[in-house]
């Protein structure tokens, strides 16, 4: 792709229609699957299902990230 194909999509994106976020569109489809089953006001957000930004590098990291969605979600 060259700098100016990239540009006339970067300006498709701005001023027409957006590219669509696989990321986003998935977590707002389980979170509003997930809120009739959560008590009033703790439902999750869509953000809650998108990925962490910096990837867990050792298995204890992972293990940490995942102990605190699951309580972030409530489950422990």
């Amino acid at each position: 792709m060259t700098t100016r194909e990239f540009a006339e999509w970067l300006a498709f994106t701005r001023y027409f229609q957006a590219i669509p976020d696989p990321w986003a569109e998935t977590g707002l489809l389980t979170s509003a699957i997930m809120a009739p089953y959560c008590e009033r006001g703790t439902a999750p957000k869509a953000s809650d299902f998108n990925p962490v930004e910096t990837p867990p590098q050792h298995q204890m990291q992972a293990k940490e990230v995942i102990l605190d969605l699951r309580k972030q979600l409530g489950f422990d």
